[in-house]
């Protein structure tokens, strides 16, 4: 096994991991609804896991284990696809809003975090602005945060 097949094994099962908890939101509510599965499907794509993979993960959920993200763009990119897998029906569950925030605690982010995504979120009119740009804002926010509790 070269290196190659060691990062890409391992950005995969952290993929996988990252799916398995997208699902657990989406199921938290009681139902996983049609536009739930259209965005783990297309996410799931995007980390180059196939549907029968996605349906391996939805029936084995204790063989996959949660493989937390090193950077603080790939935390906060995590947290936010679970805040938009809380917000995408349209409807916000307070066991969906515990759970992001339990989320949070494992990705090693404060769970005051999930608020300030539905905040961000929300403010989106069109909700058409780029990730990178609502991770960027997200980033800020965690900032000031701990500078003003320094200081």
């Amino acid at each position: 096994m070269d290196i190659l097949e060691v990062f890409t094994g391992n950005k995969k099962k952290r993929a996988k991991g990252h799916l398995k908890n997208l699902m657990e939101v989406a199921a938290s509510d009681g139902s996983l609804d049609g536009i739930e599965v259209e965005y783990l499907l297309s996410l799931a794509g995007r980390f180059n896991i196939s549907e029968a993979e996605l349906k391996k993960i939805q029936d084995q959920p204790g063989s996959v284990n949660y493989q937390p993200p090193v950077t603080d763009k790939e935390r906060f990119e995590h947290l936010y696809q679970l805040a938009c897998m809380m917000m995408i029906d349209g409807i916000v569950h307070e066991k969906e809003i515990d759970l992001c925030k339990r989320f949070a605690v494992k990705l090693n982010l404060k769970p005051e975090f999930v608020d300030d995504m539905v905040a961000v979120i929300n403010n989106d009119e069109k909700k058409e602005t780029p990730t990178d740009m609502v991770i960027g804002k997200l980033l800020r926010i965690a900032q000031e945060r701990t500078s003003i509790k320094k200081e």
